[in-house]
């Protein structure tokens, strides 16, 4: 084969003949009436399709003769698929063999182009370039050590070769320069190693019309003259170790850059860098490098909109960058028109010969299918990350298949991993191009049966969680899904897998609602009430409860519908601080208990009203409520009497009568039957509820006592919801009294309270925190502890209007 057919023939004979004629890029570009980007994208052989008026202009501008303009456009045969040119389909990309042995060579087309050739330079600069300082400062490092070898990495348009340019260009004080060559990875046709061989042995100085016809030979040549050199070899767009390895350099002093959307995991020694999205403050800064800043603050929430569909890659931002710059007379409001919609927002994301889409493409193609599948059926799962054992439900695949197939995806760049172990996500965009393949290439009966798996699967494990966290009310429908994929040892190991995978869940039974699975939402729901008592802000459960009270209704079941509703009420009250919206279920579910003569269900729902009322500042009300479910625990003889009184002692404290509230809450301590076996839990927010009363009468030691103890309890219970309250309510108390704890209580409250996310006990924390430092005359941090506090505190509900008010009086 001649070197003219090398898939780089059109960049080599481009670039030679614009420094033939004296020419820089943005010349050419100007003469030719194109994009600067336009002619350095030919020049590095990215253009995969190049229109022939295009290269029509181009030689145009460069004045060539018929026979010259004929050469050019020969050169562009392998990219538009005209004879000779690339193979099609998926699977690895093809490569040019070796010359038949004996075989005569056809003569170097090339040769003639110009009397020297001159070295391949490295591409400029993007003007818009901005960020990646951490990663610059990382590369710069790794060159300014001898015989390293670092291949950065990571999913399309995420700016690999801008980067490694970047540090080469910076770095670039070796005695020999810098050498660069574009390897092509993800072009039609990879640039063959003979190829790139002939390349650098030119710009080692060699004859092109004398370089040796076969690779070996090629390679000899070149190990030859890189012996005792000292330079930068920078290696683009590689597609694998196999096309790498042979152009490494050996002996002499040199540092290599990779460029790859594969990690190379074959290229042994090698140091990595995975390249992420860009920061929001970096993509703003990149389009406005583009796009003039007066016009994007104009429209900043618009702006800010357009960075986040766009995710950080700076492929998207300089394809939107560029059509708003290009079209003066489009606002940012318009182009998020054109992209709002996720089915069209590939479509407009363009310009020129540059798409998303395309890119993406490429990627995808060079996947095995069983890869391809799995990443087409992830894309339908509109999670935030994913696992394995997900991606063996997708594809029905064990967990082994399962783990190769996830190897092969990241190894091609297209997985994101998360801060979590095993977990990873695709990028917003990539799940758009997974979503239009499927739809074009998977059946809907396929779809669905990989979607079926995720549910059933799900759910199972979600009940399986379930066992470590019960409830005292027997289920009330048989569970009816499959073995789950996981078991549990421990109620650390459950409550981590249900962390990890609560937006799967919640998918899960929003999928189950909508195919009108009643039975099946109500076992899942049901069985999840004793993690939800627990767990307050693990999930969103007054959604999944509001989908069970729907289901129970759809089943015609009054008293299933009546004890969903309390646990949905529960929900809105304790997780979502909506007081106001509790009460009308508790009041249904009690009117639901009294159609049905169940006493007992009917004294729990009135006691479940007290906490609404309550928490909604109708303290009367409220207490004339609790005494009356205290009654009709009474008259039946039920433990419930006993919570009716704490729930009654609650309502005295906020009455400022804090003397009268512990003395019930300590009647009701003395009332509680197992207070150390069943009711272990109930005793602790008994004695929680007690060190309230005790801060409020001003007895702080002895509020600190009984907090103490309550808190040891709910550590021993694994019970995150009392840990935080006691927590809180054990900071603010120390820092009352000027104790030296008061810090470190109230800082692992904060902690604590984040990582449960709940925000109104942590603003309680912040509080106390506060309190503490103003105590020790630290007025800076008091300050910036109560700040913290405001821009938490949520009042909502009595609780969070109460500490607004402490800190509006200082």
């Amino acid at each position: 084969m001649s070197d003219l057919d090398e898939p780089d023939a059109l960049a080599a004979l481009l670039r030679r003949y614009r420094q033939a004629a004296g020419l820089s890029q943005r010349q050419l570009a100007e003469s030719a009436g194109l994009g600067e980007r336009t002619v350095r994208d030919l020049e590095r052989g990215r253009v995969a399709r190049p229109q022939r008026a295009t290269v029509d202009r181009v030689a145009d501008a460069l004045r060539l003769g018929p026979a010259d303009r004929a050469l050019l456009h020969r050169s562009t045969a392998n990219r538009r698929g005209e004879p000779g040119g690339a193979a099609t389909g998926d699977g690895p990309l093809p490569r040019d063999p070796d010359p038949v042995p004996g075989a005569p060579l056809i003569p170097d087309l090339l040769a003639g182009v110009a009397d020297r050739t001159a070295r391949v330079p490295l591409p400029a600069d993007p003007p818009d370039f901005t960020g990646r300082d951490a990663e610059l400062q990382e590369l710069i490092g790794h060159l300014g050590s001898t015989g390293t070898t670092t291949v950065v990495y990571g999913p399309p348009g995420i700016g690999k070769t801008s980067v490694i340019v970047r540090a080469a260009r910076v770095a670039a004080t070796l005695p020999d320069g810098v050498f660069f060559v574009d390897l092509r990875g993800t072009a039609a046709r990879a640039t063959s190693v003979r190829g790139a061989l002939a390349q650098l042995l030119t710009d080692l100085g060699m004859d092109r019309r004398r370089l040796p016809g076969g690779t070996a030979e090629r390679r000899a040549c070149y190990l030859e003259r890189v012996a005792g050199r000292s330079a930068i070899l920078v290696l683009d767009n590689a597609l694998d170790a196999e096309q790498v390895l042979p152009l490494l350099p050996a002996g002499g002093d040199w540092r290599v850059l990779i460029s790859s959307r594969r990690r190379l995991a074959d290229l042994a020694g090698a140091r990595r860098l995975r390249l992420g999205a860009l920061s929001d403050e970096d993509a703003r800064h990149l389009l406005a490098e583009m796009v003039n800043p007066a016009r994007l603050a104009a429209e900043s929430g618009t702006t800010d909109e357009l960075i986040h569909i766009c995710g950080g890659l700076p492929l998207a931002l300089r394809i939107a960058g560029s059509r708003l710059a290009s079209r003066p007379g489009w606002t940012v409001g318009g182009l998020m028109d054109r992209l709002r919609d996720t089915r069209r927002r590939l479509d407009g994301l363009y310009a020129g010969d540059v798409e998303v889409r395309a890119a993406f493409t490429v990627s995808y193609r060079q996947l095995a299918p069983a890869p391809q599948a799995a990443l087409r059926r992830l894309a339908l799962l509109p999670w935030p990350a994913y696992n394995v054992a997900a991606l063996a439900d997708v594809l029905d695949a064990d967990p082994e298949a399962a783990t190769a197939v996830h190897a092969a995806i990241a190894e091609a760049g297209l997985l994101t991993p998360t801060a979590a172990d095993g977990r990873f996500r695709l990028h917003d965009l990539l799940v758009l191009f997974g979503q239009e393949r499927a739809h074009d290439e998977d059946d809907a009966a396929g779809r669905e049966a990989a979607l079926e798996r995720v549910r059933t699967r799900l759910l199972a494990t979600a009940v399986a969680v379930t066992s470590w966290f019960p409830t005292n009310r027997a289920p009330v429908v048989r569970f009816p899904f499959p073995e789950p994929r996981q078991v549990f040892d421990s109620a650390r190991a459950a409550l981590d897998w249900f962390e990890a995978e609560r937006y799967a869940v919640v998918w899960a039974v929003r999928r189950t609602a909508e195919q009108h699975r009643a039975e099946e939402i109500i076992a899942v729901v049901e069985a999840v009430r004793g993690l939800a008592d627990r767990h307050h802000h693990l999930a969103a459960w007054h959604e999944l409860f509001r989908l069970a009270v729907d289901a129970a209704r759809e089943a015609n079941s009054p008293a299933l519908e009546a004890t969903l509703r309390n646990a949905l009420g529960f929900a809105l009250k304790y997780q979502a601080r909506r007081p106001e919206e509790a009460l009308p279920e508790h009041e249904q579910a009690r009117r639901l208990y009294a159609e049905i003569g169940d006493r007992p269900g009917h004294a729990w729902s009135t006691l479940y009203t007290v906490g609404a009322l309550h928490r909604s500042g109708r303290l009367p009300e409220a207490l004339d409520r609790a005494r009356l479910a205290a009654t009709l625990f009474a008259e039946m003889g039920d433990e419930g009497a006993v919570v009716a009184s704490y729930a009654v002692g609650d309502i005295l404290r906020d009455l400022g009568r804090p003397v009268e509230a512990a003395e019930v809450h300590r009647r009701g301590l003395a009332e509680l039957p197992d207070p150390a076996g069943r009711n272990r839990v109930r005793s602790g927010m008994i004695g929680y509820r007690l060190g309230l009363d005790l801060t409020a009468a001003g007895d702080l030691t002895g509020a600190v006592e009984v907090l103490d103890r309550a808190l040891a309890t709910f550590r021993a219970e694994h019970h995150p919801t009392g840990i935080a309250e006691c927590l809180g309510a054990l900071s603010e108390t120390l820092a009352l009294l000027g104790s030296p704890r008061a810090v470190a209580v109230g800082t692992e409250a904060v902690r604590i309270c984040h990582e449960f996310g709940d925000l109104p006990r942590q603003a309680q924390a912040w509080y106390a925190l506060g309190l503490a430092a103003r105590a020790e005359g630290r007025t800076d941090d008091h300050a910036q502890c109560w700040e913290q506090a405001r821009a938490l505190c949520e009042t909502t509900d009595v609780e969070g209007r109460r500490l607004a008010e402490k800190l509006a009086q200082g």
